[in-house]
């Protein structure tokens, strides 16, 4: 299986531009992830709006469009998808619909329940939390099978900073099983395996140090211990199984060095492109860029990708990394 490459875009008219130009060197993507934030779902005119931005750039009948979720619900506190909230429902219905409407092929929401308080993190409370995202979850799952959409959850990094440069913090999300026990309780929901997240992760579970101004991390250093889970890139691939419906690529470094560039940090991800191709049916590059409006980082990441992935080297063949 081949995935189709993809880049992470904003629905705006600049970020459409700059990723679907045609450059030498930087062929157009195979499709695009519009990341959504609360105002392209604020009303009816928002959802318009980006329906015809969409519509204006003429796609071609084989360009792949996923929509992944925002931060916040409509209420405007932080989604969290154990939160069963007429807010996070309306949301929810709001994604799958302008999904629906560009012609989206899958739909994304975050397995998040974020809190401010480390010291909250607990085996109870994630069982508990858990136990109540399994009907919001289906609740959004059932909205995009009945559409067509294929609907995902995404796993998270041990620190948010939630786009807003805080710390947070979240029981569900990080390892595997979390979404594995999600995906088996909801028939035809799928994962959106984030690379970053996972290595920052798996960072923090081999005791890595970092300082993070005016954080405790004891809590949640004993809690990623007492959950467990796996200590490589590998293990968790593994974890996930045939569950991996996609793939958010970027390095990572630390605890807190989240859409690092393509080749720096503490992936090789021309080891792990590979084993994903084996697995997901789209990557999308996630790099963060210094301008969003030009993704020129991404772009080096799908090139990347792409020699990866021509190369076709059997993993084995190739140097075992974190």
């Amino acid at each position: 299986m081949t995935p189709r490459i993809l880049l992470k875009a904003r629905p705006t008219a600049a970020q459409l531009a700059d990723r679907l130009a045609d450059r030498p060197g930087q062929p157009r993507p195979d499709g695009l992830e519009l990341y959504l934030d609360g105002a392209d779902l604020e009303d009816e005119a928002a959802m318009d709006g980006v329906v015809a931005r969409i519509e204006a750039c003429a796609l071609p009948s084989d360009f792949i469009l996923l929509v992944e979720g925002p931060i916040r619900s409509l209420d405007g506190e932080f989604f969290d998808l154990s939160r069963d909230s007429d807010a996070d429902r309306e949301l929810s219905r709001r994604i799958v619909s302008l999904a629906t409407r560009v012609g989206g092929v899958g739909a994304n929401v975050h397995a998040i329940a974020p809190t401010a308080d480390a010291s909250s993190l607990t085996v109870e409370s994630r069982r508990a939390i858990l136990d109540r995202a399994v009907t919001p979850a289906r609740f959004f799952a059932d909205l995009a099978l009945a559409a067509g959409i294929t609907p995902t959850i995404e796993n998270m990094p041990p620190i948010l900073r939630m786009r807003e440069s805080g710390y947070f913090y979240s029981a569900i999300g990080m390892p595997p099983r979390d979404m594995v026990e999600l995906c088996e309780a909801i028939p035809g929901l799928r994962v959106i395996l984030d690379t970053s997240h996972a290595q920052l992760y798996l960072n923090l579970k081999r005791g890595i140090e970092e300082d993070v101004p005016g954080q405790d991390l004891a809590p949640l250093r004993r809690f990623v211990a007492e959950v467990g889970g796996p200590d490589s890139i590998d293990e968790y691939l593994d974890a996930l199984g045939d569950l991996t419906c996609a793939a958010h690529l970027a390095n990572a470094g630390g605890l807190l060095g989240e859409g690092w560039p393509y080749g720096r940090g503490d992936l090789d991800l021309d080891r792990i492109v590979p084993r994903l191709a084996g697995r997901a049916r789209y990557i999308v590059t996630e790099t963060l860029e210094p301008d969003n409006d030009n993704a020129a980082l991404m772009r080096e990441a799908q090139r990347r990708t792409l020699a990866a992935l021509a190369a076709d080297i059997a993993p084995s063949q190739l140097r075992v990394g974190t």
